[in-house]
């Protein structure tokens, strides 16, 4: 089994006031690696994510020219026998939304993006996503096949949300387990 930290919209500016919260530390202390799905703004967040534990990332769109020019828009994750797609979700890769998304609330539009990316891909049977800062974790049958949509929220910028989050996935085999975990 595989346990993974998930966290995205950290907004943390090379010479800014904003930290990643020492709960998140804390919550992703014995995980196996790290995702990221964009928006942190400054490389020196991989770095600090990485005394934990490997990290995959993607940029967001606020990313500084550096961070933007340095990352994938995308990444395909392999994880025991589950494949996990990780995008930021704020641009489509094609126009087509989704009908289950249609009628639902919050991330639909940034849900439907982060699938275009991955739609095609039979294999990938999660997909992380951000860009909204509103977390979720859905099943969906897309193209045939069952998905989670995993969005952990943001550890740092709640915006409009009650509450912060991050996101724990455990893999083992063919089964994936989100957790949201919120304070």
């Amino acid at each position: 089994m595989k346990t993974i930290g998930v966290i995205s919209d950290t907004h943390i500016k090379p010479n800014g006031k904003r930290r990643i919260p020492q709960i998140v530390f804390e919550t992703f202390k014995n995980v196996d690696f790290i995702l990221h799905a964009g928006d942190l703004n400054a490389l020196k967040v991989v770095s600090e994510l990485e005394t934990l534990a490997p990290v995959f990332v993607v940029h967001g769109n606020n990313e500084d020219a550096q961070t933007f020019s340095a990352l994938a828009t995308s990444q395909r994750i392999e994880v025991e026998d589950c494949v996990i797609g990780l995008v930021h979700g704020d641009l489509p890769l094609t126009n087509k939304m989704p009908k289950p998304l249609m009628n639902a609330t919050g991330n639909r539009e940034t849900a439907a993006n982060a699938i275009s990316h991955f739609e095609n891909d039979e294999a990938v049977n999660c997909i992380i996503f951000g860009h909204s800062h509103i977390p979720l974790k859905m099943a969906l049958q897309v193209a045939g096949r069952e998905m989670l949509l995993f969005n952990p929220g943001s550890a740092s910028d709640r915006r409009r949300e009650p509450q912060h989050s991050c996101g724990l996935l455990r893999v083992e085999g063919k089964r994936i387990d989100a957790e949201l975990i919120y304070w």
